[in-house]
Parts: C-alpha cells; structure tokens; sequence
C-alpha cells in the first residue's frame, strides 16, 4: 500500500488546487485524473480504511450489504460501497443517453451522448482491470476489453450450456478484478457482497485512490467531515471547505478555488443543503428546488433456480448475464433489461427466523440471479428531509408490467434448460439509486451542468450517482468512474 506518513492524515495545508469529499466511485476516480496532473490534491474521507474500521465476520459482512440495499447503513469507510460491491462494471447502452419511452413514462435524455463518455469508459476498463467479451452484445467499442472474460466455474459452465443449447445468448459480466498471471484474485465465493480482505477486488480504493497517493501530490485525510462548501463573498464561486475531525467540535476551514462533493445519492445532497448561505437560502445548487429529487435507479427482483441437489460448492458463480431483453422482446414494445447472475451471498440472513432454514437450504443449492429494469425519474421521486436529515423518500416510477414481463423470461430462460425456480413474486425493490443533483444542460431542471459543476456557482462539482440523469438497466459504477475520469480532465485543463 501507499506510503501513509507520507499521503495518508498529514496535517492539513492551508491551500489545495482541489478537495474532494468522498472516497467512491467518483471521488476515488477524480482523485487519481486529477493526480495525472500534478495537480495538488486533498481528499476527505468521513470514515477510515475498512481493514481497521470494521472487523467483521464474512456472514455479517453479507448483512452489511442488504443494509446499503435497503439503504439503512450510515456507516462510512474509504472506497465507499464499492468495498462491498460484485465488481460488475457495465458501459450502459447508446440508447441509455437517449429520451426513451417506456411503458410509465419516459427517461430523460442525457446533455451528451453516448460517444462523450465511450473514450472514458475505455480508460476506466483499464484503471480497473475490467474483464470481458467484445463478442457480447453490448454497446459500440472502440477497442476491446483490456482483460479476456472469466471464465464460468465448472457448475457455472454447465449451466450457461444448457441455457445455450435452449436457443437463449449469454453474455460475460464485465468484472473489475486483479485476475490472471501475478494477479491475486483466487476466484472465491465470499467477493459480491464482501469485502475482499486480499485486494483482489478492483474497487474504488486499491484501483483508483491508490494510485493517486502514489503521486504524492495527492493527500487523503481520514475520520474527518466535511461541515459545508464554503463560498465567495457573493456567491457565485468556491472558496473551500470547513472541515471538523471526528470526536472534536472545533471547526477548521480549507481553501481551494476547486471542490468536488463525492459523498453519494445522500450524503452529496445533504452536505449541500447544509452549505446554504443568505445567496442561496436552499442550499447550493438548489435555487430551482432541484437537489434531492429526479430520484432514479432499478427495480430489482430476484429468482433462484435450483442447479444442483449436492450443495453447491463455494465458487465464484457471478460469470454471466441474459442482455438480449435490454431493448425489449418481440411480445412487448418497451425496454426490459438484464438479467444476472449474482455471487453467493448469505440472503438467509435477511429471512425471518422461522424461515430462514429454508432460505438457507435454497442458498446451498441454487443460485442467487437479478433481474433489473429500468426505474424512471419524476421531479416528485425524492428524498424526504427534515431539516437536514433523510427521514424518507419517494421512489421513483417502476414500470411494473415490464419488470413482470422480465420476471417471466428470466423463469422461463432457466426452465427451458432444466432447471426448477423458486421465485417469489413481490413487488420491486429500488437499487442503484442515481439523480439526487443531476445532470443537465438547463437550469432549472438541473443541478449540475454536463461537466459536472454547479449551475451559477464556479468550482463546485458534484461527482457521483447523485449527478446520473438515468440509470438505464445495467450496474452503473462503470459510468460513474468514466464521469470522475472525464470531470478530472476538463478541471485539469480550467484550473
């Protein structure tokens, strides 16, 4: 690892080029461009590494996951929840940046096309060791993946031929890991959904953040929240942050001209609105009453079909994806989306007590697949305050008939080829929860422009889910990293 006395909790400068709060997806990501750059870098971070913050058992590290689904977990740590994330890095589809009618309404068109972010998704596939297969269907590439596809584990492999043999395409799951000759991914059964205590998970932390240190130019500050952006006099520029460590009151203010929130969906919209000034009464960025809601992301539902009456043995099993619904079947006119295979993860913890021998049982001997569509943004899909704090929201609007009509094929798909599925049928749950200060060209619908920076407030940027208009139907780490890549340039070339 980097060389902490030197990049990691020195003190504080008075002055930074730049400071980034949150140490994800975006803010890891932004962290490492903007480090390429020479730029001089602080970074914040509320919690602490996660090897001396959390020390947790595999099955309570699984229910930590189910708490940021069900979005309950206030806990914060370096890399954010891609520690905890199945390395799934997808490029959404062209027609993802496009208005698109589905069945409930329509997703917004995003200020830029596809093409924009292609040359940055390329090199997030890099920065993150994304392997893959051009050969899947899958949006336009300019080069292929920089690492082949993983391959299927043996009781994987026999089910993607089966499925195969079933007239029904399957795709590689483009996955972020340190994977191949000298590499220290083992392929375990205990990474979608954990922490990956060898570092074989390419997450936001050991692919991006740590690089960045090693440029010396970049500092990371841990155990220490950032209080509100500080702003020009008149309101209209950056002027810092006010920052206070853990355990203590006593407030501290950093100067930067440059200062991106990365802190996610929630705490990015709440550390902008407690950044309010007599300019803006709202909060930053909400002059318009933006900030908190076009809420947006997926309607989630899982199947498990039963592929072995020996307990499945603990192996790697998230290889492969249905993507060929994406854009709709020939029964049904509207987008469906994905379906996926998932890691093995310990969901009996979630069942009641009464049930959960039996959730356990299916845990042994069936596999764990997502289906996802597309859940659409509305101005009254929110997040609900009180004061400053989140004590609810509104989801935003399930296209329930196609994600019924998902539902179905994913069954069907595993049917065909032999497989009995216990598939409970419930009503959509939301995941990857994007739109909280969104991207766009106008103002008033808006909170960021398409380069990411506040409407009317120069050198405030917003990097993170928060900032994605739509979610399409497909994970979207990828898109957020290929955001702090192209964000972390146009600042290296402003500033």
């Amino acid at each position: 690892m980097t060389d902490k006395k030197a990049s990691v909790n020195a003190p504080l400068a008075k002055r930074y080029d730049v400071i980034v709060i949150g140490t994800g997806a975006g803010g890891s990501s932004l962290a490492y461009q903007l480090s390429q750059f020479g730029l001089r870098v602080l970074v914040l971070e509320q919690g602490d590494f996660l090897t001396s913050a959390i020390r947790k058992t595999s099955d309570s590290i699984g229910r930590y996951m189910f708490d940021i689904i069900n979005s309950r977990s206030d806990l914060a740590f370096v890399g954010g929840e891609t520690k905890f994330y199945g390395s799934a890095l997808y490029r959404l589809y062209e027609s993802d940046f496009l208005a698109v009618q589905h069945e409930n309404g329509v997703s917004p068109a995003w200020p830029f096309p596809y093409t924009e972010l292609e040359p940055y998704y390329e090199s997030a596939e890099r920065l993150y060791r994304v392997h893959g297969s051009s050969h899947d269907c899958g949006p336009r590439r300019a080069q292929p993946f920089p690492y082949p596809a993983i391959e299927h584990a043996p009781i994987i492999a026999k089910v993607v031929r089966r499925i195969e043999n079933s007239d029904n395409k399957v795709s590689a799951i483009p996955l972020g890991l340190d994977y191949g000759p000298n590499g220290r991914c083992v392929l375990c059964s205990t990474c979608d959904g954990h922490y990956c205590q060898i570092d074989a998970k390419m997450d936001a932390e050991v692919a991006a953040l740590r690089p960045a240190l090693a440029k010396r130019t970049t500092q990371l500050v841990t155990g220490v929240e950032c209080v509100r952006v500080v702003t020009t006099k008149d309101g209209t520029g950056v002027a810092g942050v006010s920052v206070r460590y853990r355990g203590t009151k006593t407030e501290q203010v950093v100067d930067s001209d440059i200062v991106a929130v990365c802190a996610g969906v929630r705490r990015s919209v709440i550390l902008l609105r407690r950044s309010r000034t007599s300019k803006h009464p709202d909060g930053l960025g909400n002059n318009n009453g933006c900030l908190g809601r076009h809420l947006a992301g997926h309607s989630v539902g899982t199947i498990f079909p039963f592929v072995s009456w020996n307990r499945i043995p603990p192996v790697y099993t998230k290889t492969f994806s249905i993507n060929s619904y994406y854009h709709g079947a020939q029964d049904w006119p509207y987008p469906l989306g994905s379906i996926q295979m998932a890691g093995q993860m310990p969901f009996w913890q979630e069942a009641q007590s009464p049930l959960r021998p039996l959730a356990r049982f299916v845990g042994k001997h069936a596999l764990m697949c997502f289906f996802m569509t597309e859940a659409l943004p509305t101005y009254d899909s929110k997040l609900i305050f009180d004061g400053d704090e989140i004590v609810g929201r509104v989801d935003p609007v399930h296209n329930v008939r196609s994600f019924l009509k998902l539902r179905k094929l994913a069954i069907n798909v595993f049917r065909r080829a032999g497989y009995p599925v216990l598939a409970r049928r419930r009503a959509p749950y939301v995941w990857h929860e994007v739109g909280t200060a969104r991207l766009g060209n106008d103002p008033a619908t808006s909170v960021v422009d398409p380069n990411c920076q506040a409407h009317g407030i120069k050198g405030l940027f917003v990097v993170d889910a928060s900032v994605l208009p739509s979610a399409g139907a497909l994970n979207t780490a990828l898109t957020i990293v290929a955001l702090g890549l192209r964000t972390g340039q146009y600042i290296s070339k402003t500033s």
